[in-house]
């Protein structure tokens, strides 16, 4: 593992010598038809230093259809009801961790996170050992002085960098002692030749007539998760207490035997006026104002002047009769939600040598990635599915097991990666790209990293694989 210096020598080394700017498996058939022309680009003057060792000024680079990396890309991130866009910007066309990823909520209107050396949907999360430069609201320090303009419409992107700071993570271990900072000064500009993908492009599979306090309010999607036999969603609402937005959500737990039990999760304040405590807070609301009504295809829930409030706890003290609480939360629901069943059936041969049998999987694809105007991403923690040009390029299936690390005694868990792609061609799969599903009939998947002799060369996937939808 490189240390810090010599991890950063690497890449601001290479960011100088990259000033300037794959095979397209088809899983149906092959296709000799040549890709469609097009161009990502950005520009710059923006510039890097680490700590305190010389800057480095960034060009700006251009990128084409014969290219393995995008130099800019423009991302709709959905997971979970949540959305986000991911600009990312390639510093050196030989690398793709040499790029630096910026996370916005275009509804909040913030910069979730920033990262240098990172995946582009793990940004500004902890990954323990690989150095990567961020900032988020968790493990790295706030992300600041950092402006964005976007056009949604072209993907046209400006940010501006103010003696913005990238640093390692908050938590120290064996690699990271010292905690150190990149900081960046300067503007970049991205633009894309075609029109790209937005949320829109993300397949909609849920219908909401809501009223919260009175008031119209559609939530971005409606989510269910068969394994927890919960349907979730977000709302952004004013809460009464600061200007602006804020994000709610709803979780409501479905039991075959019992009303179902429905919380808020949302920030409350608690205490006295003037010194009011900040808190995510569970709400509950009763059951009997929630109608299930569920079939082979779909469940709707109906509310009724469902009713979620919190209540402050702050008690008022004879030598402070004239202080005020802290405002309250309170949310009243009215309408309904309708969201469809994912199909999601796999059964999958076994991942070790010493297992027997085909394993059971029911987790659909929970997160869904439109990038640019051709590619696609959907999947969960286990399976993910790229996707060009309509075709498929690449499927993973992830196991996690903990055991002892080779040559140590420290108990590491281990990530196993089973994959078909443009080396070894995915068989036995048709897409549906209307519902978002994947069939698989025999498909063989293949180990990456042949670390562990316990471990099977391949494994065979049959049945069915969606997105839960939005």
């Amino acid at each position: 593992m490189l240390n810090i210096k010599s991890s950063v020598a690497v890449l601001t080394t290479s960011l100088i010598l990259s000033a300037c700017g794959s095979d397209n498996h088809q899983s149906k058939e092959n296709n000799s038809t040549s890709p469609a022309t097009f161009t990502t680009e950005f520009k710059s003057d923006l510039t890097l230093q680490k700590d305190s060792d010389p800057v480095i000024q960034i060009a700006g680079r251009t990128s084409n259809q014969d290219d393995n990396i995008n130099a800019y890309s423009v991302t709709h991130h959905f997971e979970k009801s949540k959305s986000s866009i991911i600009f990312s910007y390639n510093l050196d066309k030989n690398d793709v961790s040499k790029t630096l990823y910026v996370k916005y909520d275009p509804i909040l209107k913030e910069i979730l996170g920033a990262s240098i050396k990172s995946s582009p949907t793990k940004i500004g999360e902890l990954q323990v050992g690989s150095m990567q430069y961020a900032c988020s609201e968790f493990f790295y320090d706030a992300c600041k002085n950092i402006q964005i303009n976007f056009d949604d419409k072209t993907g046209y992107s400006e940010l501006t960098f103010h003696n913005a700071k990238l640093s390692t993570s908050n938590l120290t271990d064996s690699t990271n002692t010292i905690k150190s900072f990149i900081t960046l000064n300067g503007k970049l500009a991205g633009s894309l030749s075609n029109l790209p993908q937005t949320f829109e492009d993300i397949r909609k599979t849920s219908v909401s007539n809501l009223l919260i306090n009175q008031q119209k309010n559609m939530p971005l999607a409606v989510i269910y998760d068969p394994i927890l036999k919960q349907i979730s969603f977000d709302t952004y609402t004013e809460n009464n207490f600061d200007t602006g937005l804020k994000l709610d959500q709803f979780i409501t737990t479905l039991n075959d035997k019992f009303p179902p039990s429905t919380i808020l999760r949302t920030e409350t304040l608690s205490g006295l006026s003037g010194a009011c405590i900040s808190k995510i807070s569970d709400i509950y609301a009763s059951p009997s104002s929630i109608t299930v009504t569920e079939n082979s295809n779909d469940i709707t829930l109906t509310f009724d002047q469902t009713t979620y409030k919190h209540t402050n706890d702050a008690l008022l003290t004879p030598n402070l009769p004239l202080l005020d609480t802290c405002p309250s939360t309170y949310r009243e629901l009215n309408g309904f939600v309708k969201v469809n069943k994912p199909h999601t059936k796999l059964q999958i041969s076994p991942i070790k040598k010493e297992d027997f049998g085909y394993s059971d999987f029911q987790v659909p694809a929970q997160y869904f990635d439109v990038a640019n105007h051709n590619l696609q991403k959907f999947g969960n923690d286990f399976i993910d599915v790229e996707i060009k040009n309509k075709q498929i390029e690449k499927v993973s299936f992830h196991e996690y097991d903990l055991r002892v690390a080779p040559n140590s005694n420290v108990l590491t868990v281990f990530r196993y990666t089973f994959t078909c792609d443009a080396k070894k061609s995915c068989k036995g799969i048709s897409y549906d790209d209307k519902n978002t599903s994947i069939t698989f009939k025999n498909t063989n998947l293949f180990y990456e990293e042949n670390q562990f002799d316990t471990i099977n060369q391949s494994i065979t996937l049959n049945g069915v694989f969606d997105f839960a939808g939005r």
